[in-house]
């Protein structure tokens, strides 16, 4: 077991995007029915259907997920059993997993949430302004990545067939949380600027829009990024 394997971050994030890219250009008709549905969810944002059509959206994304790690960990795919599985199992157990990982995030952060809360309405801390109350946002959002990060691990398996428990996905991350954090946060910060940037400039609608349109390559770079950790880290510790 080498335990003391190291994610190389950088170059796990470049093979990242390109594995990314070999899924859009493979997958070019998905991928179009995935912009056309983002464009739809958009535009019922600011509707009484708006948050319907997120939610379909996002359930949707699902098997866009799964694509994704199976094009990293087992080459060329599409959206068959091979896939997805048989019947629907599969994709609701990624959802599962998911909804899982969040909730230990959320729970995990409990504690510290309250005591900055405290902290917050101190009398110390409404003397700095907003500026503390950033930093506190800040560091809640860093702690519940942390506690997400090492089971996320679990995902990529998923695509297998035979999903590794939670205990071998916490083992498998282990002396990799930092990467395993800077990783989806990496991804996800050039694509959070081209949103604000177009909510900036354009307004509320094309903002939506954009945030819309965008998810699915969010999707797909952070899970081709799962997948090319967990296939390292498989592969630097068969025994897990």
């Amino acid at each position: 077991m080498d335990s003391a394997y190291k994610i190389p971050l950088l170059e796990s994030l470049k093979w990242s995007f390109q594995w990314a890219v070999a899924v859009v250009l493979r997958h070019q008709k998905v991928t179009a029915a995935y912009a056309a549905g983002g464009i739809v969810a958009g535009l019922l944002g600011s509707s009484v259907l708006g948050g319907l059509a997120l939610l379909a959206y996002s359930l949707a994304c699902i098997p866009l997920a799964l694509l994704t790690h199976a094009e990293v960990l087992r080459g060329p795919s599409a959206l068959d059993a091979q896939t997805l599985g048989e019947g629907p199992g599969r994709m609701i157990g990624y959802f599962l997993d998911t909804v899982l990982i969040g909730l230990a995030a959320v729970l995990g952060a409990l504690l510290p949430l309250f005591a900055l809360g405290g902290l917050a309405l101190s009398s110390t801390s409404a003397a700095l302004g907003d500026g503390l109350e950033l930093v506190l946002i800040l560091l809640i959002m860093v702690f519940v990545a942390v506690i997400a990060a090492r089971p996320s691990l679990r995902l990529p398996s998923r695509v297998l067939g035979d999903p590794i428990s939670w205990s071998q996905a916490w083992r498998l991350g282990e002396g990799n949380t930092l990467a395993l954090v800077l990783g989806p946060f990496l991804i996800s910060v050039p694509i959070l600027v081209v949103e604000r940037v177009i909510l900036w400039v354009f307004g509320v609608t094309l903002g939506e829009l954009a945030s819309m349109v965008l998810l699915p390559a969010q999707v797909v770079l952070t899970c081709a990024f799962l997948s090319v950790a967990y296939g390292q880290l498989r592969r630097a510790r068969p025994e897990l």
